[in-house]
């Protein structure tokens, strides 16, 4: 009888065993096969903008990254015009566009391209396709921010933020809504990987008290909300305007490499309107190193950024999320110079 009770326990045994093994693991979220991006530009300023951008519709059309949005983080529809053919020209005509509209408008531009949105060819009809007729469709730019961060992966999504800090301000200071229960601080922690801002005038041996420069500048009080509420425990690369300096593309280069079509928007604004301004490609140092890969370019140590008055300033901590980009040589310009200009062959 006792030997009967031990193998009916062996086989029950056996049997819970067999089940066990049969149950599938709980599987791990799977992080997206290449970077999910968040551009969030002050398009129609300068020219910049447009090569980070048409950088990242190569790269996204070479499956090298996905685009997610882009934000117009200056409030004005005319911008969102710009972003709205760039989006059409390069392919993306579904790409959602949001506008800033609690922000800043521009009160000063290298270059204001926005009448490229309105040319129109011989026959009257618009040189540019464009997806939207009225932009007061689109919308705000914190929404969208929330939308596509509440159905992100964890940890996943890059954002690219090449203007003004307004929009970001108004992400973080958001609460619940119909997309996400999260508070947008929190939102940004559980969804962000890294942050990219092109910002300051840092370079090596200048930490301390430097010009927050241009983007910083233009709304102070959203630059200082980005920096006291963005999360510690998320990166932020800072892009300063010193490898940007580096590598300028000329106006007639610009041209001269567009050669194969004039109906181009990028050869259009260079045709159409003065851009001999000292442009440098600031902008696209971002798009660059996020795609060739970090070794691209130098960054500093870890640290904090504080910003306070007309003055920035950058304190080494191993323990910090904050590094910025560092300029390298003048082979290292031509190489960054090559890459974009490779963009528009």
């Amino acid at each position: 009888m006792k030997h009967t009770k031990n193998l009916i326990f062996l086989a029950f045994a056996a049997f819970l065993l067999f089940a066990c093994s049969k149950e599938e693991p709980t599987p791990e979220p799977q992080q997206p096969a290449v970077p999910q991006i968040i551009l969030d530009t002050d398009i129609a300023s300068s020219t910049d903008d447009l090569f980070a951008m048409q950088l990242l519709y190569r790269y996204a059309a070479q499956g090298r990254c996905k685009l997610l949005g882009v934000v117009v983080d200056r409030m004005g529809d005319t911008n969102a015009a710009v972003a709205d053919l760039m989006n059409n020209y390069y392919g993306f005509p579904t790409l959602p566009i949001a506008l800033e509209r609690n922000g800043t408008y521009e009160r000063f531009g290298y270059i204001n391209y926005t009448p490229l949105a309105q040319a129109t060819d011989s026959n009257g009809n618009l040189l540019f396709a464009r997806t939207y007729s009225d932009y007061s469709s689109l919308p705000d730019g914190y929404v969208l921010y929330r939308s596509l961060l509440a159905n992100a992966p964890d940890g996943s999504v890059t954002i690219m933020l090449t203007g003004i800090a307004s929009t970001i301000a108004n992400l973080l200071t958001s609460g619940a809504d119909q997309y996400s229960p999260l508070t947008g601080v929190e939102l940004v922690r559980r969804k962000v990987k890294r942050l990219y801002f092109m910002a300051t005038k840092l370079e090596p041996g200048s930490e301390q008290e430097v010009s927050p420069g241009y983007n910083m500048m233009m709304h102070p009080e959203a630059t200082s909300t980005l920096l006291q509420l963005w999360p510690a425990d998320v990166d932020v690369i800072i892009s300063p305007s010193a490898p940007g300096n580096m590598v300028e593309y000329a106006p007639e280069q610009v041209i001269s490499d567009i050669d194969w079509t004039d109906i181009h928007p990028i050869k259009q604004i260079y045709m159409r309107f003065d851009c001999n301004t000292g442009q440098r490609m600031w902008d696209p140092m971002i798009s660059l190193q996020e795609i060739e890969g970090e070794s691209l370019i130098a960054l500093s140590p870890r640290g904090h950024l504080s910003f306070s008055a007309n003055k920035v300033s950058f304190t080494t901590d191993p323990d910090g999320n904050y590094r910025y980009q560092i300029a390298g040589d003048e082979a290292w310009a031509q190489r960054m110079l090559n890459l974009i200009r490779a963009s528009n062959r």
